[in-house]
């Protein structure tokens, strides 16, 4: 049997094929990348063996994005709200403040990213095309969050802004952060001590037990 193209593999989880790259760039990194890893025919366990994640951690890594590529609105500027707190509450400063160090045009493009724009409009005023936009954004991105992408530091530090921005917006407790962030019971304790450690997020004292979100001082 023939080999499924990514245009299928969409095509077949119902994703229809109009402005999927405009979409697919919304998308957190590593749902981004499991999503083209699958359409490319790669495994689950391939997968999970190069991302440090289990084959049902990727399933619902894949099954999370293309529920957000199947919405009509994909909520960027929900997505572009929590990458802004989550790099304000490592730093310290504006995410305007931020982006000063970085080279042109990667300041724009991180900006743009905030303000939940799509780089297919973006992407040709600059000169660029919509592939390296997207490498040149997400460079600043992992940058911003703490580590250059593709490490397993880069990969945890990402996993831990996005936990931070995530608890801001409403206490969770571990079922909840399982469900959102699949992942071991022991590695999300790892994760949440850290937090706690850091600053970043605090334990209530009520029953059922849950994790908020510490907003830093202005």
């Amino acid at each position: 049997m023939p080999k499924k193209t990514p245009g299928q593999y969409f095509l077949s989880k119902g994703v229809p094929p109009t402005k999927l790259a405009e979409h697919l760039e919304q998308l957190y990194p590593l749902e981004r990348e499991v999503l083209l890893a699958r359409a490319a025919g790669e495994t689950l366990r391939a997968i999970g063996v190069r991302l440090s994640l289990t084959p049902e951690g990727v399933r619902q890594v894949e099954i999370r994005a293309l529920k957000k590529l199947r919405e009509e609105d994909i909520t960027a500027q929900a997505q572009g709200r929590r990458f802004r707190l989550a790099v304000e509450q490592r730093l310290g400063v504006p995410l305007e403040e931020a982006v000063k160090e970085l080279p042109e045009p990667q300041p724009t493009l991180v900006l743009a990213y905030a303000k939940g724009e799509p780089l297919a409009d973006l992407a040709p005023t600059l000169g660029l095309s919509i592939t390296e936009a997207t490498a040149l954004r997400d460079r600043a991105v992992s940058h911003l969050l703490g580590q250059e992408r593709g490490s397993r530091a880069g990969k945890w530090a990402e996993l831990k802004a996005a936990v931070a921005a995530a608890l801001i917006e409403s206490p969770l407790t571990y079922d909840d952060l399982e469900a959102r962030f699949p992942m071991s019971r022991r590695r999300l304790m790892k994760l949440m001590q850290e937090l706690v450690n850091e600053g970043r997020a605090e334990l209530s004292d009520e029953y059922p037990f849950r994790f908020l979100g510490v907003q830093l001082a202005d």
